[in-house]
Formats: structure tokens, C-alpha cells, sequence
């Protein structure tokens, strides 16, 4: 009886629930408590600002990918072979365009989506109650300055596109666009710029660590404008260098067919001078004591921020973010790291002597010891044999008592058997500690590692810097060497050079420009320039064309000495140094490689796109 009534009352309960159910269909229209409606974000201060927050992760982790652009240049080789080897060997396509896909550098469909949403921003913001003005300005500089930051890279890689400010919803008709000339990109970058500068200005005390600022928005004008001035988007010039652009089918995409270059130089100059003129940054260690602290400032300077960061991407250790594992992508596999975008000798054989004279393999005292007396940078950026590292991990320490970078075969003494062997060093692909990740080059990236971070289990917090003050001198010494103001053009070289521990450049005319380019190279390696400066100033062929080399390095014990467990030295070994051709690709240079194809699926949704010339 117990138990009837007991399945009675059950019953009741579960009908008596139905009956409220039935009668309250709120809960049918019940909202997800961790979701807001596009209508919410509107309405909420917090919220509009939390959408912003979105549209900064289209900056992705900055140049801090697992594949480096530079690894599509002549700085570095990309260990692993994949998402690089037909960029560096030229055989890209508009269907096979996957490395376009794994970066958010110059990602088509990704760099559009965050437009869109920057176009969502502008189309909804005054809905916002904001307590204050300048929250309001704040939040509409920032998102200027990232909409152009974004046409930005799709100029640089593809050049003009279309230019889209409204949101297009379900209820279009047409989606296609044509692509607009390179001149009209450009003023709308510039637009966007200025608009983030005057909404931006005075908000430096209000804004947070990795928010755009004035100064962020000024930095990427003067970045646009010394891009629209070079050789590459002037037409006539262009084409006079590559018979690819001069067949192009819509020249006015592709660069300026009518104007005065001089103007685009001169106002490159102007707004280089008005970032100078902020008063707000300044070379970091501008004057160094020696070769070792200029090397050392060099160094540190990568490792936080300083006077001369302009806009960085910042990165927690706490968050699983691939910007902070730079140090695991790129470290020595002898630490157990991946060893992946590793500098070329190309690279190194750029770097000059500290006299300031050219490295040369034909000088028996460069080629007896190429790691001595070179440009203090050189240290700072590049692990070549020998250069001392951090500690070897807990299973290795045994092997690297020193703690030296290990990239040749050495003799050691093998006691047992009475007789001299060879050792490949612990960071080779043929040591015994992961030679899988080993460079092919022989050497590995210094700069931007952290020291003080085991990488094999910790992210680093060092920042990418987007934009420093050193590339906005560069920046006005370039147009000056434009406009033919040498003089000028030599005294920010200068500075840049005597914070690197280097003599003066005294050279004019044609002799200064490659100088410059050359200076550029070094002082801004890895930082995703030289992959649109060697295209800009046309003088891709001459450098990322350029077959891959690297190092091998031997060291053999000099007579009646008996090493049992190596570590570098030079009292006890000859050491020879023989740079050798890679055959793990075949780099070449196709002009059809100064822009980037559209992806065929891009063109298959907007049929009125025009391909870039040579694909």
C-alpha cells in the first residue's frame, strides 16, 4: 500500500510540473545567460568596448607564428617544409595558396571578416550610452586604426582590393565588387589613420598596454606612404623593371600610372617627421659604452618594452597563446625545442665586419673565424658554434657541461677504444637529442628568445613589436634618400648605427641606398620587413632568389690533445667553417612573386575580381 501511494504522489508531482509547464511557456523564450544579442552589445558600454576587444584578435599573434615570414625571404629556411616551400620556391598558385591560409599576415577571408566587423562597429556605435566622450573617441580610434591596419596588409600583399565600408547582410542582391585602384587603398588607409590619430589624441593616459594609440596610427601612415612611394607601386617604374607588371591587365591596381612621384616622397617625409615630432619615443640605449653593451642592449631591447615601442602585441604566459612560444618554435633542438624558421648564411654573410667593411669569404681571416669581429647585432640575434646559450635542460646538462650552442662534428677522444671519433654536436640533426628539429643552416635565432624562460614547458611574455621608432627613421632617411637629401638621410642612419656600436655610413646617391637597404636588413630582422621591402624596392631577384646556403663546421683536435667531452675551444681544436648549398629548396625568384595571388575561391565568389599579373 506503501508503495502504490508512494507511485501516486510521483505521479501527481511529475503531472502537476507538466501542468505549470504547459501553462508558463516563458521558458521557451528563456535568453543563454552567457550570450549577448547583437541588439545587447549596443546598448552596453562594457559590451561595445568587449566587441572591440574581438576585432584586435585579428592581429593574431603579430610576426610570432610557428612559420615566420621571414622564412619566405632570404633571412631564414623553415625547418619543417611545410607552408613555406613554394613560397620560397616560387610556386605558388591561386589554387594551392595554403600558406595564404595559415597566416593571419595576409589572410584573405580572415583580414575581410575583421573589416566587416570594424564596419559593424561604425554602423552601430552612436546606439552606445557612454558615460564618457572619450571612451566613445577612444574606442572609434582604435577601430580606425585597426581597419586600416588590415586593408593595410591586404594592400602590401595583393595590391588595391576592394574596399568595403558597409555591412552587407542576407537581404543583398550583389555581393561582387571590383577591385579598387591602389591610389584609392591607399587614401582610405590614410583616412582611417588620420581619423585613429584625432580620435586617439590625448587618450595615451586612458588607453591600456597593447591598445592602439596616436602614435600607433601615425607609425602606420608613415608605413603606407613610404610603401606608395617606393619603385614597385610607381607603374612606369615597375614596369620598366619586370616585363610581368608591364603586361598587367589593370595597371591601376597595381601601383600610381599617373602623379608626381616627388609629392609621394614628400609626404612619406611629412608624416615619418610627425611621429618623430610626438616627442613620445626615442631610440632605446642610443649610445653604448662598447661593442659587448651595444650587443647587449640590442638584445634586451627585444625582450620588453622600452622608449621605442610604438605598438606591440603583448602575450601571457598564463594563456595558451603561440606568440608566447616563439622560444619553442625556434629554439635548439638540443634543448629540446622545434628549430623551426632558422637564419640562413645568406643572412649572416650580410652582416658586416665591426669596422664596418663587408664580410668576405675570399678574406683567409674572415674564413678562419666567421663569428669574430662582426657587427655587435650579429651576437645579439644569431646562435652560430660555440656562442654561449642557457642552460641545457636537466637530460642534456651532462653532455653541454658550458652550455654552447653545438651546430658542427667534433673529434673527441674516445678513451676505451684508444682513439680519436667523431661527435655531431647535440644541435645537429644527426646528435642524439631530437635531431629531427636540428637546423639544415647550422645556426639558430637568438633574437626575441628569452633567456631566463625554459621554452620546452613555459611561454614567454616577450612582446611583438608591430611598430618601434626605429623603422619610422628608417622610414624618413628613405624618403630623404628619395627626395636626394643624402645628408639628412645619413644623420638617422647614423643614429641607428652608432646605437648598434657600427661606424658612420658616409656614402651618396646609389652607393647610400644600398647601404640603407642593406642597414635595414640587419637592424630589423624577423620583424616581417624584409619579405615586403625586398619587393617594394624591387631587388627581390638579387636576394630572396638567392639558392639557400648554410654552414658546416668541423673541428678537428689539434696534435696530442685528448678531449673526452667536447665543449668550443680554440686551444684545443682547429676549427674550418665551409658554407654549402641547400638542396632542401629550390629558391628561385618569379616577378609574378611581387604580389600574392587572389585564392581561387575568392575569385569563384566575386567573379568580378581580376587576377594579379603572372598567375
Amino acid at each position: 500500500m506503501r508503495q502504490l501511494l508512494k507511485k501516486i504522489y510521483i505521479g501527481i508531482g511529475i503531472a502537476g510540473t507538466f501542468t505549470v509547464a504547459a501553462c508558463n511557456t516563458d521558458f521557451l523564450n528563456t535568453r543563454p545567460l552567457g550570450e549577448a544579442t547583437k541588439d545587447d552589445v549596443w546598448q552596453d558600454q562594457a559590451l561595445a568596448e568587449a566587441f572591440v576587444n574581438e576585432i584586435y584578435n585579428g592581429l593574431s599573434s603579430g610576426g610570432f607564428l610557428e612559420t615566420m615570414l621571414s622564412s619566405a625571404t632570404d633571412e631564414t629556411m623553415f625547418t619543417h617544409n611545410y607552408g613555406m616551400k613554394n613560397m620560397g620556391e616560387a610556386t605558388i598558385s591561386p589554387t594551392d595558396a595554403e600558406y595564404v591560409n595559415t597566416r593571419g599576415t595576409f589572410r584573405w577571408g580572415e583580414l575581410y571578416k575583421r573589416i566587416r566587423a570594424c564596419n559593424v562597429f561604425f554602423q552601430n556605435i552612436q546606439k552606445v550610452p557612454f558615460d564618457k566622450t572619450a571612451t566613445a573617441e577612444r574606442l572609434k580610434g582604435e577601430t580606425y586604426f585597426l581597419r586600416a591596419y588590415f586593408y593595410h596588409q591586404l594592400v602590401r600583399a595583393y595590391g588595391g582590393v576592394p574596399l568595403i565600408d558597409t555591412v552587407y547582410t542576407l537581404d543583398d542582391k550583389d555581393y561582387t565588387v571590383v577591385r579598387n585602384s591602389f591610389s584609392e587603398c591607399v587614401e582610405h588607409i590614410i583616412r582611417d589613420c588620420d581619423s585613429a590619430a584625432a580620435n586617439l589624441h590625448g587618450k595615451e593616459g586612458i588607453t591600456v598596454k597593447g591598445r592602439a594609440t596616436e602614435g600607433a596610427a601615425l607609425a602606420l601612415k608613415s608605413r603606407m606612404l613610404i610603401y606608395a612611394a617606393s619603385d614597385l607601386y610607381d607603374f612606369p617604374t615597375a614596369s620598366g623593371k619586370s616585363t610581368v607588371i608591364a603586361a598587367a591587365a589593370t595597371p591601376a591596381v597595381l601601383g600610381y600610372t599617373t602623379g608626381n612621384r616627388t609629392e609621394r616622397w614628400q609626404r612619406a617625409k611629412a608624416a615619418a617627421w610627425t611621429v618623430m615630432e610626438l616627442g613620445r619615443y626615442s631610440l632605446a640605449f642610443p649610445s653604448p659604452a662598447s661593442p659587448q653593451e651595444a650587443s647587449a642592449n640590442y638584445q634586451q631591447m627585444f625582450l620588453g618594452d622600452n622608449t621605442e615601442s610604438i605598438f606591440s602585441r603583448y602575450f601571457l604566459n598564463a594563456k595558451s597563446e603561440a606568440g608566447g612560444q616563439i622560444g619553442l618554435y625556434n629554439g635548439l633542438n638540443g634543448y629540446h625545442n622545434w628549430s623551426g624558421n632558422t637564419p640562413t648564411q645568406l643572412l649572416i654573410d650580410d652582416y658586416e665586419m665591426a669596422d664596418g667593411t663587408p664580410f668576405n669569404w675570399g678574406d683567409l681571416s674572415h674564413k678562419s673565424n666567421p663569428y669574430l669581429n662582426r657587427d655587435p647585432r650579429f651576437y645579439a640575434s644569431i646562435l652560430y658554434d660555440g656562442a654561449n646559450w642557457r642552460a641545457r635542460p636537466s637530460d642534456v646538462a651532462a653532455k653541454d657541461p658550458a652550455n654552447q650552442a653545438q651546430t658542427g662534428v667534433y673529434e673527441v677522444w674516445d678513451a676505451e677504444g684508444g682513439r680519436t671519433i667523431n661527435s655531431p654536436g647535440l644541435d645537429t640533426r644527426q646528435g642524439p637529442v631530437e635531431n629531427w628539429n636540428g637546423s639544415f643552416t647550422g645556426y639558430y635565432m637568438k633574437k626575441f628568445i628569452d633567456p631566463n624562460v625554459d621554452a620546452q614547458y613555459f611561454r614567454q611574455e616577450v612582446p611583438y613589436p608591430v611598430f618601434r621608432f626605429t623603422e619610422i627613421l628608417f622610414n624618413y632617411a628613405e624618403a630623404c634618400i628619395g627626395l636626394g637629401e643624402d645628408e639628412e638621410a645619413r644623420k638617422y642612419l647614423n643614429m641607428i648605427r652608432k646605437r648598434a656600436g657600427m661606424p658612420d655610413i658616409t656614402e651618396s646617391g646609389a652607393a647610400l641606398l644600398a647601404r640603407f637597404q642593406r642597414e635595414k636588413e640587419i637592424e630589423m630582422v624577423f620583424e616581417e620587413q624584409r619579405f615586403y621591402d625586398v619587393r617594394r624596392w624591387m631587388i627581390a631577384p638579387s636576394t630572396v632568389g638567392r639558392a639557400l646556403r648554410g654552414i658546416n663546421v668541423v673541428g678537428k683536435l689539434k696534435p696530442n690533445v685528448k678531449v673526452t667531452l667536447y665543449q668550443h675551444d680554440e686551444n684545443s681544436y682547429d676549427y674550418t667553417y665551409t658554407p654549402v648549398t641547400l638542396v632542401n629548396e629550390n629558391r628561385i625568384w618569379l616577378d609574378k612573386m611581387y604580389f600574392m595571388p587572389l585564392q581561387r575561391d575568392e575569385m569563384n565568389r566575386n567573379n568580378k575580381l581580376v587576377q594579379n599579373p603572372g598567375y
